[in-house]
């Protein structure tokens, strides 16, 4: 059975004395250049208006055995956004409240999800992680199935997070995100292939909002 808080999180969801003396410089340089890149990318996506990406999900269980692969698509317009992963889960957020519908249960969850909280559900966030207790670094160009990119990798600060790191791949021409790979400690994680981006979508605010009268039979819990 599916864990849905954890499907949630994952929709697009990223550093001897002489030696760190020795390599300050250069970590430094990484590191700017990693704020350099992210805050292009998330210019661009404060400039693309609404977005409508799809994307594909590999999960990884603890110990690094293969989870659950997980499709699905994300209609984003500033800090909100609409989740669905077909005949799975419905999440509506509208920029305070979230409803998560599980569509076998016929049950909505209605939260306040935290800033935190949020930048994990939300892969687009991933821009403003070095923000929120991230540390991040330059890791380069590379090919990725045939397109340029420019690799970020991303840390946490707080040594008892459960995530080591966060990797992100953004399109060397556009700053969006192409690929992100999410590596926890107990070697579970998930990579997440963003099939489809697609900029400049006219999205009514409404269209984040859980629509009730569509849904008569569903219940609603109220967490808040």
């Amino acid at each position: 059975m599916k864990n849905w808080k954890t499907i949630s999180y994952i929709t697009a969801i990223c550093f001897c004395t002489l030696w760190a003396a020795a390599q300050a410089p250069v970590r430094a340089q990484a590191r700017d250049q990693a704020k350099d890149l992210l805050q292009q990318a998330s210019q661009a996506y404060a400039q693309a208006g609404g977005v409508n990406a799809a994307f594909h999900i590999q999960t990884r269980e603890p110990g690094g055995q293969a989870g659950d692969q997980i499709d699905g698509s994300i209609l984003l317009k500033g800090n909100k956004f609409k989740l669905n992963v077909p005949d799975e889960m419905i999440t509506w957020f509208d920029g305070r409240n979230q409803w998560l519908y599980i569509i076998a249960a016929e049950e909505v969850n209605l939260s306040n999800p935290g800033e935190e909280e949020l930048l994990m559900i939300n892969p687009v966030n991933v821009f403003q992680l070095w923000q929120h207790g991230f540390r991040c670094r330059y890791a380069g160009e590379k090919t990725l199935k045939g397109k340029a990119v420019r690799e970020v990798v991303l840390e946490p600060e707080d040594t008892q997070s459960d995530i080591q790191s966060l990797t992100v791949d953004f399109d060397k021409a556009t700053c969006q995100p192409r690929h992100i790979v999410i590596a926890n400690k107990d070697r579970s994680g998930s990579v997440i292939d963003i099939t489809q981006y697609q900029p400049h979508q006219d999205y009514p605010d409404q269209l984040f909002v859980f629509p009730q009268k569509e849904y008569p039979t569903a219940t609603v819990i109220d967490l808040r």
